[in-house]
């Protein structure tokens, strides 16, 4: 054999053993993505292909010479020297081995781990990760993620693991160097973390919500709640020299104040400047020293007159009220001119608004406005104080022994005492928060009270403007809209049929037109342009069928929350989460209703009215929604006997009508829906049509829902539905508004449980 092909022998051993180590590696790290594996198992394979390779060219070596001497000399012995043990054979035999120990290292790693007590076996653990995250117990979660990650050994895995449960952050203060500390919402006696000075950037802060705390010599301590997972900065806090702070107070960073509080949503937002806010509730020690002062028998902080019954009373015919059990000056709950032993650091109770605008005079202070009160307490996400909170029913407590803390560092916003504020509604005022009595939904509810009421529950905090700007406007009078659907009936079948009519039109050509397609590894994405059943803009529809489909597929109708109102580029239209219904094989079905995306109009909010205009808006959203079924029975690929409904809070709202509507829906889910407290012209009121949905409905509901009150809302919602028995069904979890955020796991079991039930299980 000439050199040239022993060299050619040599190149063509090692190009095959290239190539077959990259499969290998290859192969390997399929198998790290898919089950994590430790870093020494591709140092492993390394150091064994590593070994192989001068095993490899010294077979082609040796076995090259050997084929040349044959070719020369036939006769020739050749069967002693190196290519006796550097055989083709040898070699096989050889990777064989080392595969074999290669897979019994690995096997045994994984044996070993999933069968060790002393921590998670890696996919275990991740699954569990998974399923904490989806039910928002970020706190659990994370702490499995550091018990997990020195066991993790590829670096995409553990990024992948991370940024399921916490996100980047950065705390800033001024001045800089403070020092901060992190522990747990809950419990609320979790070790603090130190995290740094700042400003400190933080890897990997865990989403949810956590207490801070920052510390600087010379300056006032903050502690707030913060919530990770929206923003990227915390901050900068700003760090009041030590002493400078109204005693008891904390400084609360003003903003665009919405109220987000049911029969209050229909106000305009305002802007409120920064403001201190008492960290806790009047105690009956502080309260003291405004009866021993003389508060009762001095007329200067009595400055609003005494109104009740129409007839406005004297100074000293109120005084008279304001007096405790034995008659002497002070709250109703006292006696003998003092509160009761053992709760000085209870909160004072038994007061008049009267008597709390006078104590906060007294105090130089004044009681907050409904704007600056919920801007701080947050129901709309401040429901994890609830739980931690005062409503035990066994009364008031020391202030500031629960936990519930609000954003900026309160605490008793929920529970222990009502607290009164500054407003009223013409004829009582507002009190706020709930007792500790009361039911926890209270904390969500705008109740109001005659401002002479001195019911033991009634206490008060403070408030400090050292701007005014818009104290005025938040101040005045606030005429909540409220329905007691207790009392109200849906119309009658007769009336009804009125109102059907308006929502009647001709089934004219739908005039569909393909616009594009896209495709996933998930869904085939189609957009469809249509003629509406009005004057107006063509109707868009978005279909996504999953890709795996291979016959008709059951439809399942989507009607978003209000936030589709204020978009309007259709790029950003996507399923989001809900895209657990075609994971279940489901197709979706997402129409842009009129006034919202690229269809959008003078519609700037779901909170009903009485106009027209709105009125009209319901009724073509519901020519929307059956004009896209429509077109669904024209296509194979929809199963038109097994059309489901699913709505979540403006869409749960909105359900009702929807599928009262359209007989093709065959089975609803109504995701965190209710119904609402303004008044609207009886044909749009969603009220009118509960009694007239037939199609089995799940109600999914949270029991601190901020938008749809649990006894106003929900409760008169279930009961009117038009459905009964195992065609309804309720469930309602410990949560606010978002609750595919706190019980993602359940609310995605229960829906796909429900169309499994009602429109038959997919294959």
């Amino acid at each position: 054999m000439s050199n040239e092909s022993r060299r050619r022998t040599l190149w063509q051993a090692l190009g095959l053993y290239a190539a077959g180590s990259w499969v290998l590696l290859q192969v390997v790290d399929v198998l790290t993505q898919n089950i994590p594996l430790p870093s020494w198992v591709f140092l492993l394979t390394l150091g064994l292909l590593a070994a192989g390779l001068p095993v490899t060219v010294a077979t082609a070596v040796i076995q090259g010479r050997a084929a040349a001497q044959a070719q020369e000399s036939p006769s020739a012995d050749r069967a002693s020297g190196a290519h006796r043990i550097f055989t083709w054979a040898n070699l096989v035999r050889g990777g064989v081995v080392a595969l074999a120990v290669w897979g019994v290292a690995v096997t045994g790693w994984l044996l070993a781990s999933r069968d060790s007590g002393d921590g998670w076996d890696v996919v275990a653990g991740l699954e569990e990760i998974e399923r904490l995250t989806n039910d928002a117990d970020f706190t659990a979660a994370y702490d499995i993620a550091r018990e997990l990650d020195p066991q993790v050994g590829n670096d995409s895995v553990r990024t992948a693991m991370w940024e399921m449960v916490s996100r980047t952050l950065t705390v800033s203060s001024e001045p800089a160097g403070a020092t901060v500390l992190r522990r747990d919402y809950a419990p609320i006696d979790a070790p603090w973390e130190e995290l740094g000075t700042t400003p400190v950037t933080v890897e990997r802060y865990p989403f949810g919500r956590s207490r801070v705390r920052l510390e600087l010599k010379g300056r006032e301590s903050i502690e707030v709640a913060l919530v990770s997972g929206v923003l990227a900065e915390a901050g900068p806090f700003q760090m009041a020299p030590s002493g400078s702070m109204p005693e008891g107070m904390i400084p609360v960073q003003g903003g665009e104040a919405y109220l987000f509080v049911p029969g209050l949503e229909q106000l305009p937002a305002l802007d409120i400047p920064d403001y201190f806010l008492g960290r806790l509730e009047v105690t009956n020690r502080e309260y003291e020293e405004f009866v021993d002062g003389g508060g009762y028998d001095d007329p200067a902080c009595w400055t609003h007159p005494f109104e009740d019954g129409g007839r406005t009373l004297s100074f000293e015919e109120a005084m008279d009220r304001f007096v405790d059990r034995t008659g002497r000056p002070g709250p109703s709950t006292w006696e003998a001119g003092t509160y009761p032993d053992g709760t000085a650091d209870h909160p004072v109770g038994g007061v008049s608004w009267y008597e709390a605008e006078a104590y906060a005079c007294f105090r130089g202070m004044s009681l907050p406005t409904v704007y600056h009160w919920y801007w701080e307490a947050d129901p709309l996400r401040g429901a994890p104080a609830v739980p931690l909170s005062n409503f035990d029913g066994e009364g008031p407590a020391p202030v500031g022994s629960y936990g519930g803390m609000t954003r900026s560092g309160t605490l008793d916003m929920a529970g222990n005492v009502r607290e009164w504020v500054r407003n009223t509604d013409g004829e009582g005022r507002f009190i706020i928060g709930g007792g500790s009595e009361d039911p926890r939904y209270a904390f969500n509810d705008a109740v109001t009270s005659p401002p002479f009421d001195r019911s033991a529950a009634n206490g008060l905090r403070l408030a400090l403007y050292p701007d005014s700007t818009g104290l005025e406007a938040a101040s005045a009078r606030i005429e909540p809209e409220f329905r007691d659907y207790t009392v109200e009936a849906p119309v009658s079948d007769e009336v009804f049929d009125v109102y059907r009519q308006l929502y009647d039109y001709d089934r004219t050509a739908l005039n569909a037109e393909l616009v594009s397609t896209d495709t996933t590894e998930l869904w085939v994405r189609q957009r469809l342009d249509l003629d509406a059943a009005y004057e107006g803009p063509r109707l868009t529809l978005f279909v996504y069928v999953p890709a795996d489909a291979s016959g008709p597929v059951q439809p399942i109708m989507f009607f978003p929350g209000s936030g589709d109102i204020y978009q309007r580029d259709y790029a950003n239209l996507s399923p989001g989460v809900f895209d657990f219904v075609i994971r279940s094989g489901r197709a979706f079905i997402y129409p842009a209703y009129l006034g919202t995306w690229e269809r959008g109009t003078e519609l700037s909010s779901d909170v009903q009215n009485t106009s027209a205009m709105y009125r009209d808006h319901v009724i073509s959203w519901s020519k929307d929604f059956r004009r896209a079924v429509d077109y669904l029975a024209t296509r194979d690929d929809m199963d038109m006997d097994a059309v489901g409904y699913l709505g979540i809070s403006w869409g749960g709202a909105m359900g009702p009508i929807m599928v009262a509507m359209d007989e093709r829906v065959r089975a609803a889910v109504f995701y965190v829906g209710g119904l609402m407290m303004q008044q609207v012209q009886p044909s749009a009121d969603p009220f009118n049509f509960l009694p007239r949905v037939t199609a089995p409905t799940l109600l999914f509901n949270g029991r601190y829902d901020s938008f749809f009150p649990y006894e106003a809302s929900i409760v008169p919602f279930a009961e009117h539905l038009g459905v009964s028995g195992e065609e309804k069904r309720v469930v309602v979890t410990d949560a606010n508004h978002f609750v595919l955020s706190f019980n993602r796991n359940d609310s995605i079991r229960e829906a796909l449980d429900w169309f499994d039930r009602w429109l038959g299980e997919v294959n």
